[in-house]
């Protein structure tokens, strides 16, 4: 199952651009697998799994087309620097009809054609062009790393709504079995006020909880169609489309995690895509502080052109000119334009560094969180065996003791109502456990929901 499900994740782990990386080639870079690839799946003759599902969410949720039209965007505007290196080529070209007349004096008209061509070439500028590269560069990766930070957090949501739909789903067969137990209670009471070994208040107090077993059944069958609901919109789909899913089952160790947090906020900090964004924000604030110092360097300009003229009529002459040049250009006042823009740049620089730290100091918070309710989703679940093992022999003990004449059908029915809570808390908390593994594991930066490895 996760063999299937890994080949996705590459859309995930795309790298920073390295320095010298090819503006045209970096489309071909970020393109997905083929879709035929990875969204094979048949919701109508298979059942999902895990893995099923998230494909399904990868392959057509609105929200993956739209980052990665967003990040092709940003890598043609990326592409447009390298411009910035290259002379401008102009080519011009036109014909010209004169006529002239002259009050009682000689008429005259002529017809002249002209072409030109004409080159400018920045040579240099002390690092302006290489700034606005980086710049833009910076942007294309931080663009990337909210992208992939954003299809994580689809590959998570997605997860959770398949764990809701089984949480849901065994909720719904508890309140089932719950129905099935107040049945036989009022039955049971039924039977014995017809043989008049029981009061009517006993067979009325049975039926009352069997009416709102019933009720519980009602309810919960709402709750899973909800679920099924979200979980299809998310895949794309009405929220009426039928799905049918696979339970997976987890190792005994994907729900043990390690214990050294200072290794967890390390992972977390190397491995958040958010993190990464805001490193290339902090680098693009660099950039553009070297862009505004660069204004106040000179510039050096070639300059170069081609242009001839030709009279067509009464034999006029022909002329051609060239001309080649080199111009430097030196800022020396812009009423303080420049001095005050590269004080905006530099505070900005600032701001993005005090960002990531603020950013550093939420993720570690948010780390200790999840971790915390792990545990505490560990320890409920843990407490919960215990609780319905013991539930369920008491209501067992105590209907069995009403069928034989013991005992009352308060206590049946104070047993059942224990059995069913403590069944709910059973089901509940194992699928709270599952989806706090799922956050504590989202948190730190990982990929796949199945990730156990150093014991995550």
């Amino acid at each position: 199952m996760t063999k299937r499900f890994f080949a996705l994740f590459f859309l995930l782990s795309l790298p920073a651009l390295p320095a010298h990386a090819d503006p045209f080639d970096i489309e071909r870079k970020i393109k997905p697998t083929p879709r035929a690839a990875i969204c094979a799946t048949d919701i109508k003759k298979e059942k999902l799994h895990l893995a099923d599902v998230i494909n399904l969410a990868l392959c057509q949720n609105p929200q993956t087309r739209k980052l990665y039209m967003g990040a092709l965007a940003t890598a043609a505007e990326y592409g447009q620097t390298k411009a910035d290196y290259l002379p401008e080529l102009d080519f011009s070209a036109g014909i010209n009809q004169s006529d002239t007349t002259v009050h009682h004096g000689q008429d005259s008209n002529s017809t002249a054609v002209s072409a030109g061509i004409n080159l400018n070439w920045l040579l240099y500028d002390f690092g302006g062009r290489e700034a606005s590269n980086e710049s833009i560069r910076q942007s294309l990766n931080a663009a990337l790393a909210s992208r992939s930070d954003a299809l994580q957090s689809l590959i998570f949501d997605t997860a959770k709504a398949y764990f809701y739909i089984l949480a849901a789903q065994e909720e719904y067969d508890n309140s089932n079995a719950t129905l099935a137990a107040a049945l036989s209670a009022f039955e049971a009471a039924s039977k014995r006020y017809e043989l008049g070994l029981a009061a009517l208040s006993d067979k009325l107090q049975a039926e009352t909880s069997y009416s709102e077993a019933q009720l519980s059944v009602t309810k919960a069958e709402e709750t899973l169609a909800l679920a099924k609901g979200n979980l299809a919109v998310l895949l794309n789909y009405t929220p009426d489309q039928p799905l049918e899913l696979v339970e997976e089952r987890f190792p005994d160790d994907y729900l043990m995690i390690s214990d050294d947090l200072e290794s967890l906020f390390k992972t977390a900090l190397n491995n958040r895509a958010d993190i990464a964004a805001q490193k290339a924000v902090i680098k693009q604030a660099e950039a553009a502080l070297n862009i505004q110092k660069a204004r106040n360097a000179p510039s050096l300009n070639l300059s170069a052109g081609l242009n001839g003229r030709d009279e067509l009529t009464n034999g006029g002459p022909r002329s051609h000119t060239s001309s080649v040049g080199l111009t430097m250009t030196v800022p020396l006042f812009t009423g303080f334009k420049n001095t005050y823009r590269t004080s905006q740049a530099n505070y900005q620089l600032e701001r993005s560094k005090a960002e990531l730290k603020q950013l550093e100091n939420d993720i570690r918070n948010e780390v200790w969180t999840t971790y915390q309710n792990f545990h505490t989703a560990k320890k409920t679940y843990e407490i919960s065996l215990t609780m319905f093992a013991s539930a369920n022999q008491n209501a067992q003990v105590a209907l069995g003791a009403y069928k034989a004449g013991k005992g009352s059908i308060l206590n049946v029915l104070d047993a059942q109502s224990k059995l069913a809570g403590v069944r709910s808390t059973k089901s509940r908390s194992f699928y709270e456990l599952l989806i706090a593994k799922t956050n504590l594991i989202r948190k730190i930066g990982l990929i796949t929901p199945f990730q156990t490895n150093k014991g995550f």
